[in-house]
């Protein structure tokens, strides 16, 4: 049984969207609650799957919330419910709380179904994982970094601006500050798991063109894709679409300095991207954006691979 977490200061609506949701799966679990801050309190005695948050709401808005959740756990699917948030608070969503989908007021139930399903469908994939890796390291005791330290991590750069890829390529090529970066991640991502600091080191390729950059999909297995949003042929969200279905392992990430609500909305519900980057950026956030979606895509990679092999030893 999944078990929802809904946060909103609206009485009504919460008691509406929970009757549509009991409706759509009557097996749901679901809280509700209107103040953030009795959610919160509520996330330390009770363990959740999913948790969704208005924007917009007494106390602390969406954003704060959700960070302050996943602090609390981190395993939790995040989804934003609102009318009213704004450019800048759906970007902080996406990069501090790395939202799974965001759902507009007044919702449709053909969008909150999909959301709801997907969420609990990639959260209980996710938990699986967990719980199986979980159980290899307890059977086989402290384990050397699945990643090789001296790996250099593919990423692919997409933009029809030469300077651009430039600029980003240069950035990560100097990879002095990252060590740090990665490792401090690494251990806010899973702090019960030793980690390995290691040189963090990139081979970064480049394309003006969304299409070649598929074509190059399919012959390179990448770690990182960053793709801007306005490019010839077909846009970013299109192309980290198409991408996502050749290599779904790879973390995502939009760089961009004209995308607007619906195409931030677009993104996070149609390429699932980790993170988004403004034009013009800060090398520092550029670089702790990088380390923040590698990690997060190492540890999903490795949990995996464990539960896998739990798995394969259980049936051998």
């Amino acid at each position: 049984m999944k078990r929802i977490l809904l946060v909103d200061d609206e009485a009504s609506l919460l008691a509406s969207l929970k009757r549509e949701l009991l409706a759509l799966d009557a097996g749901l679990q679901v809280d509700t609650v209107t103040s953030p801050t009795a959610a919160l309190l509520a996330a330390k005695d009770a363990r959740y799957d999913l948790v969704m948050a208005d924007y917009k709401i007494a106390e602390m808005d969406g954003v704060a919330f959700l960070k302050a959740f996943r602090e609390l756990q981190p395993d939790a699917v995040c989804l934003m419910l609102s009318g009213q948030v704004d450019r800048d608070s759906l970007i902080a969503a996406i990069n501090s709380t790395h939202i799974f989908r965001f759902i507009g007021k007044p919702w449709t139930t053909l969008e909150l179904a999909e959301a709801l399903s997907q969420a609990a469908s990639y959260q209980q994939a996710m938990a699986d994982n967990a719980r199986l890796a979980e159980s290899f390291r307890q059977q086989h005791g402290a384990l050397p970094s699945f990643f090789d330290p001296d790996k250099h991590y593919q990423v692919l750069v997409v933009d029809d601006e030469p300077h651009v890829l430039t600029a980003v390529s240069r950035a990560l090529s100097y990879h002095s500050t990252f060590a740090g970066l990665y490792a401090g991640v690494q251990h806010h991502q899973a702090p019960k798991q030793r980690h390995e600091s290691h040189d963090f080191r990139f081979i970064v390729d480049t394309s003006t063109s969304p299409i070649k950059a598929l074509e190059q999909a399919k012959a390179v297995a990448y770690d990182l894709v960053i793709a801007d949003f306005r490019m010839p042929d077909m846009d970013g969200i299109q192309f980290l679409e198409a991408f996502r279905k050749i290599q779904p392992d790879t973390a995502r990430i939009m760089l961009s300095g004209q995308a607007d609500m619906n195409t931030l909305i677009a993104a996070i519900n149609r390429s699932e991207i980790f993170a988004f980057i403004g034009k013009p950026w800060s090398e520092y956030d550029l670089k702790s954006v990088v380390a923040q979606a590698i990690a997060y895509r190492n540890l999903l990679v490795e949990n995996r691979h464990l539960a896998e092999r739990l798995l394969g030893r259980s049936s051998a």
